[in-house]
C-alpha cells in the first residue's frame, strides 16, 4: 500500500524492519488468543519501529476492508454477483450466503485480519509515547492507531455481534455489541483529543500527511457512522456536523500499480480469470430507475458483446431477459478496477447520507439539502421538500441514494438489517443471514466464544 513517494522517502532499515516485524508477528496477529507478551517487541518500541508499524497498519486496514468483507457483502446486497463459469467457484457461493467456517476461509480472514489491525494499533497506542518520537509525531501516531482501532472494531461488532475489545489477554471475553460501540465512542473521542493537540506533517500518514484538521473531521464522520449503527440519530447529526465537508478529506486506502500494493478490487478485476464478480441486475436497474444517472457509466462498464451496461438476474426473480441471463455480459465494475484506484474508509458522501437520514429522523423534518448535494452530484435533479409527503418518504430516497453510491463499502449491508427493510425496498432479499458466523479459528481456541445466534447481532434493533 505505500506510495512511491514514501518509499523514496522511508529508508532501507524501515523497510527491512517493517517485513521482518510483521512477519516475526505473524502468529499473534492472526490469532487473538495468543498473547502479545508472548513475542519479543523490543523494535517496535523504537521511533523507527512505529513508523514501520503505523504503514502497515495502514496497509492491513486498506486491504481487510476492500477485499473479503467488500466482495461478500456487495453480493449479500445484490450490488454485484458472481455468476457461475467465470473462472472462479468460490464466488459463486456467496450468492447463496454459504460461509464458511473453516481456518484460512474469506470468513477467518475477516475476523483474523480485524484483530490483526487491533494488534497493530495496540503496538502504536502502547509504545508510542516513550518511543522517541516527537511530541507532534505521537500526537499523530496516536491519533491514527484509535482511530483505524475504532474502525475495526466498529465494523468487526456490525459483523459479528459480541466481539473481544481487550486481546491484551489469553482467551478474551466477548462483550455485548453495545459495549463495543460504546468502546468505539471513547477511541474516536480520544482519538480526536490526540490530533487537537497538534501535529506534524509526516509522509508515512498515506492519507494527509499529518493534517490535523482532516483527521478531526474524519474522525467525527466515523463517530458519526456508528452512532448510527446504534440508532442514536441526534448524537449521529451533531457528528456528522463536524465530520468531512469535502471528497478530500476522504480516509482511503492508498495503493500504486506496484505489483505487491495492488488494489484488492484491481487484482480481482484485471488478474481474476473471467472477472467472477459481476453487476446484479437489481443494482443495475435502480441506476437507471432516473434518466441522467452519471454513476452507471462511471461506476461499470460493458462486457462480453453486450449491448449495454446490464446487470445478472441471478436469482432469476427479476424478470430478466436476453443479455440479463447470460452471464458472461454482465457488466464489469470500473469503479476501484485500477490496481492503485484508492478504496474509501470513511467519505465525505457517506457523512453526507448519514446527516441526511439522521436528521430526518432526529427531528421529523422534510430537508433536502444533504439529499441534493447527492443527487446532483450524480447527474439527477434537485428534489424540492415539497416533492415528500414526510419524513418516511425522504428517508426512502435517502437509503435509496446510500445504496447506490456507496458501492462495494458494505455499509449497506448494516442499513439493510438496521432498517429491516424485508418489502424489497432496498436490496433486501430473503435468506441473507443477519450476522457473520465465529470461525473455527476462533471456536477452537477460545472457550468464550458464545453460541452463534442472530440475536447478537441485533440487539440494537
Amino acid at each position: 500500500m505505500k506510495t512511491k513517494n514514501f518509499i523514496v522517502l522511508l529508508n532501507l532499515l524501515v523497510a527491512v524492519f517493517l517485513v521482518t516485524f510483521l512477519s516475526g508477528c505473524d502468529k499473534d496477529l492472526v490469532d487473538i488468543n495468543n498473547s502479545p507478551n508472548a513475542i519479543s517487541e523490543v523494535n517496535v518500541k523504537t521511533a523507527i519501529g512505529q513508523q514501520a508499524t503505523l504503514v502497515g497498519l495502514q496497509s492491513t486496514v486498506g486491504d481487510w476492508y476492500s477485499s473479503d468483507r467488500s466482495r461478500f457483502l456487495s453480493i449479500w446486497t445484490r450490488q454485484m454477483c458472481a455468476p457461475s463459469g467465470l473462472g472462479r467457484p468460490q464466488p459463486v457461493t456467496w450468492n447463496t450466503y454459504l460461509m464458511e467456517r473453516s481456518k484460512n476461509s474469506p470468513n477467518d480472514y475477516i475476523w483474523s485480519y480485524g484483530y490483526r489491525i487491533v494488534k497493530l494499533s495496540n503496538d502504536i497506542i502502547d509504545n508510542a509515547p516513550a518511543s522517541g518520537l516527537i511530541s507532534g509525531t505521537v500526537n499523530l501516531y496516536m491519533g491514527m492507531a484509535k482511530f483505524y482501532k475504532a474502525l475495526a472494531l466498529g465494523e468487526l461488532a456490525a459483523l459479528y455481534g459480541s466481539i473481544p475489545i481487550n486481546i491484551k489477554v489469553d482467551k478474551p471475553t466477548f462483550v455485548k455489541q453495545s459495549d463495543a460501540y460504546a468502546h468505539v465512542q471513547v477511541l474516536l473521542n480520544e482519538a480526536i483529543v490526540h490530533f487537537q493537540a497538534g501535529t506534524v506533517s509526516d509522509a508515512r500518514d498515506l492519507n494527509f500527511q499529518g493534517n490535523q484538521a482532516r483527521w478531526i473531521a474524519a474522525s467525527n464522520s466515523l463517530k458519526a457512522r456508528y452512532f448510527m449503527h446504534m440508532l442514536q440519530y441526534s448524537s449521529a447529526v451533531t457528528a456528522a456536523n463536524a465530520g468531512i465537508t469535502a471528497p478530500a478529506g476522504n480516509v482511503n486506502s492508498i495503493y500504486s500499480t506496484t505489483t505487491t500494493e495492488y488494489s484488492p478490487w484491481g487484482h480481482w478485476v484485471n488478474t481474476e480469470t473471467g472477472e467472477p464478480i459481476r453487476a446484479n441486475k437489481y443494482y443495475i436497474d435502480l441506476l437507471r430507475s432516473e434518466a441522467g444517472d452519471t454513476r452507471l457509466a462511471t461506476f461499470f462498464r460493458v462486457r462480453g458483446g453486450a449491448a449495454s451496461i446490464v446487470g445478472h438476474d441471478i436469482y432469476a426473480d427479476l424478470g430478466g431477459t436476453g443479455d440479463e441471463l447470460t452471464p458472461t455480459r454482465a457488466a464489469g465494475i470500473l469503479r476501484y478496477s485500477a490496481y492503485n484506484d484508492p478504496f474509501p474508509l470513511i467519505s465525505y458522501q457517506e457523512n453526507v447520507l448519514i446527516r441526511a437520514e439522521a436528521a430526518a429522523r432526529a427531528t421529523g423534518t422534510v430537508d433536502v439539502t444533504d439529499l441534493n448535494i447527492i443527487r446532483t452530484g450524480a447527474g439527477l435533479p434537485a428534489r424540492a421538500n415539497a416533492d415528500f409527503a414526510n419524513t418516511t418518504a425522504l428517508i426512502t430516497e435517502i437509503l435509496k441514494q446510500k445504496y447506490i453510491q456507496l458501492l462495494l463499502e458494505g455499509q449497506n449491508y448494516h442499513d439493510m438489517r438496521r432498517t429491516n427493510r424485508t418489502d424489497g425496498r432496498p436490496y433486501y432479499r430473503t435468506g441473507i443471514p443477519p450476522r457473520f458466523l465465529y470461525p473455527e479459528s476462533e471456536i477452537t481456541t477460545n472457550p468464550n466464544v458464545p453460541a452463534d445466534n442472530a440475536a447478537t447481532v441485533n440487539e440494537l434493533w
